[in-house]
């Protein structure tokens, strides 16, 4: 399973095994998500990653969202581009 989820996306060299786990589960839990059920999944996650004490570089962010987009249907890529660029706007205001 997780070589489907990998295939066509190159893993940052240093990511640990931990974190590719979980990032596997995340990407497997992501399919198949309405458009509605996104954001909450992936504030789940992100509390997720926070009790397990992971911490994911600017590098594996990017990796992350394009696992994430690489299983998903053009309307949730659409969502997830709301997403980040609302996140921009958040962090470039602070």
């Amino acid at each position: 399973m997780e070589q489907d989820i990998w295939k066509n996306i190159k893993l940052p060299e240093d990511m640990s095994k931990e974190k590719i786990d979980f990032l596997t589960q995340a990407v497997e839990g992501s399919r198949n998500l309405k458009k509605q059920e996104l954001l909450p999944y992936l504030t789940r996650l992100i509390r997720v990653s926070k009790e397990k004490q992971l911490t994911f570089t600017d590098a594996e962010i990017q990796f992350i969202i394009a696992a994430i987009r690489s299983s998903s249907s053009p309307e949730q890529n659409q969502y997830i581009d709301q997403l980040m660029q609302e996140s921009q706007k958040r962090y470039s205001s602070l």
